[in-house]
């Protein structure tokens, strides 16, 4: 099974293509908005600790109001397939290979992508972090990932554009790439 890590592995995160200018009018990129935002909130609403709600009352660290529902449709709307995968993802999935989405990522905003992209159309959602209750690069995320997908580490290849995950998976036994394209990846995952 190749399990592949869902933001910017296979999907574009919209988060890093001016989100802090077009919704929050914050000049100096995302390094600006990195310094006024409570950087415990998200990966407490990545995990389920906090519902949306509850993320979005202590997003920034001076607990200005956030629009939700803005935030919510400038992400659905940006979602996008990175170049190249959806066809990398259709000819591995035609071919038999068992394909699986591994993602650290909010289990509210998990829906916004299928919506917006048919991700399970080739690679089903196996494992979101936001209903685990545990994120990668964590070992117990990699142990669920495969009892997900009812495999071993070594019977999985893990793809992500993290090397800090990919390296954690390396760790835990998986056969793993970091993701740098679609083309760079085709070779890799033949090798494998």
């Amino acid at each position: 099974v190749v399990l592949f890590d869902v933001m910017d592995t296979l999907v574009a995160d919209p988060f890093f293509g001016g989100f802090e200018r077009d919704l929050f009018s914050i000049d100096g990129g995302i390094k600006a908005l990195f310094a006024i935002k409570d950087q415990d909130s998200f990966v407490q609403f990545e995990t389920g600790a906090l519902t949306e709600e509850q993320h979005f009352a202590t997003y920034f660290c001076d607990r200005r109001p956030v629009d939700g529902g803005a935030v919510r449709r400038y992400l659905q709307e940006r979602y996008a397939w990175l170049p190249g995968m959806r066809e990398l993802a259709s000819e591995l999935a035609a071919a038999g290979v068992p394909l699986a989405a591994f993602s650290n990522y909010p289990a509210p905003w998990a829906p916004l992508v299928e919506e917006a992209v048919g991700l399970s159309e080739y690679v089903p959602w196996a494992f979101v972090s936001g209903e685990q209750g545990v994120r990668k690069p964590s070992a117990e995320a990699y142990r669920a990932a495969c009892a997900a997908v009812g495999r071993g580490a070594e019977d999985v290849i893990f793809v992500d554009d993290s090397a800090t995950n990919v390296a954690a998976a390396e760790s835990f036994g998986i056969p793993s790439i970091r993701f740098r394209g679609a083309e760079a990846l085709r070779p890799q995952l033949r090798r494998l």
